[in-house]
């Protein structure tokens, strides 16, 4: 078994990037191509046009003045039912030889 069939010979006068055209890619017959309109300007001959996604669009903005940020890690809670929660927590306790036991906990919480 052959491991890579050889490339079919290109002419030398197509070998340049100009000659380059999905546009006349020759699919089967079953194949649906559409053309997507190019969201970059044409470059002129000589020319490389780098295009890339506006910085700004992603960027966090600064939290406004007054905003409030809990202190440690928050705290996942969800309702089971009507009386009913459970929550996942992380809870550190100090024994009195200084031994510090971080903990994550669950708890189940029950109304009536």
């Amino acid at each position: 078994m052959p491991a890579i069939d050889p490339a079919p010979a290109v002419p030398a006068a197509e070998q340049t990037i100009d000659a380059f055209d999905l546009r006349q890619l020759r699919a089967p017959p079953d194949a649906r191509f559409s053309a997507v309109r190019p969201r970059c300007p044409e470059a002129r001959s000589g020319e490389i046009v780098v295009c890339a996604p506006d910085p700004e669009r992603e960027r966090l903005r600064p939290l406004p003045e007054g905003y409030d940020i809990p202190e440690g890690p928050p705290r996942l809670e969800m309702k089971l039912d009507e009386t009913t929660s459970a929550d996942v927590h992380l809870e550190a306790q100090v024994f009195p030889n200084g031994t510090v036991s971080n903990r994550l906990m669950v708890g189940l919480k029950k109304r009536f």
